[in-house]
């Protein structure tokens, strides 16, 4: 794979090339193990996208990419059951590539979009620039082959301002920070602008999340990464690519411990019985 950005490149394409991406890192640091036994062991289990992960990508193609609907989404015709014999002809008489949702599915996608697009530096950032742009880049420490696919890139002086769409059960300032770091948004907002910039050669000069809330009314808010959290994040990053290159030229994917360990009690659980 040539490095550089490919701003047309095909999901599908994208996701079949073999390249450590955000998504990678994120399993490397639950355990190498966890890692292989995702993407290389040639007898892991093949598994469909969850309802939570076909709604969020619902909402990304409805905000991000909404002349792209009518070619990957069609509404269920209300009350039609798919197990009936009209409903089984409905259903086959669509393509394979287009995915059936129900109205409501639809309809919430569509509220949650238009709750960010109504928060005018999201709106403003949304007002120019592309999505889902393809970029890969060398790393010189290892010479791994590594990408990332930014939901939006907005131009910005000099260089670009990368926007990430989120749905999320809490869109507050503190019920977001817990998720992105529970989830590791943080790590993917450091891989992703030093990647872009890797490929490309112009400067990320911002790294903006646009939150929603998954449950009505679906509050929305914007976030922006500080230079100090992506510092943070970027050193783990390097940490993980190069235990994922040491993997890979040992063949050896470790897991946790094989040794005998002592439990150790959380944070909070140790405040509680020390205030017990």
């Amino acid at each position: 794979m040539t490095p550089g950005l490919y701003p047309d490149m095909p999901a599908e394409q994208y996701h079949s090339i073999a390249a450590m991406s955000a998504g990678g890192l994120k399993r490397m640091r639950k355990s190498p193990a966890h890692f292989y036994g995702a993407q290389l062991d040639p007898q892991r289990p093949q598994s469909d996208p969850t309802p939570a992960m076909r709604a969020g990508t619902l909402f990304h193609v409805v905000l991000f990419e909404p002349g792209a609907i009518a070619e990957r989404y069609v509404v269920k015709p209300e009350g039609m059951d798919l197990r009936t014999k009209d409903g089984k002809a409905w259903k086959a008489a669509q393509p394979d590539t287009i995915e059936i949702i129900d109205a409501n599915d639809l309809t919430k996608a569509q509220t949650q979009a238009e709750r960010v697009r109504s928060l005018p530096d999201v709106a403003a950032l949304l007002s120019d620039g592309a999505p889902e742009a393809s970029a890969f880049w060398i790393d010189e420490a290892t010479g791994e082959l590594c990408k990332c696919r930014p939901d939006w890139t907005s131009p910005a002086g000099d260089g670009v301002i990368l926007v990430d769409g989120k749905t999320c059960p809490d869109a507050s300032p503190d019920g977001f920070a817990r998720t992105a770091w529970n989830m590791g948004y943080l790590h993917a907002a450091a891989w992703y602008s030093d990647g872009y910039e890797s490929a490309t050669g112009l400067r990320v000069l911002g790294y903006v999340f646009a939150a929603v809330e998954h449950d009505w009314p679906h509050v929305a808010a914007p976030y922006m990464v500080p230079e100090d959290v992506l510092d943070l994040a970027r050193a783990e990053n390097r940490r993980m690519l190069d235990l994922y290159a040491e993997c890979k030229r040992t063949g050896t994917w470790p897991g946790y411990s094989a040794g005998v360990s002592l439990i150790q009690l959380p944070v909070w659980a140790q405040r509680q019985l020390e205030t017990a």
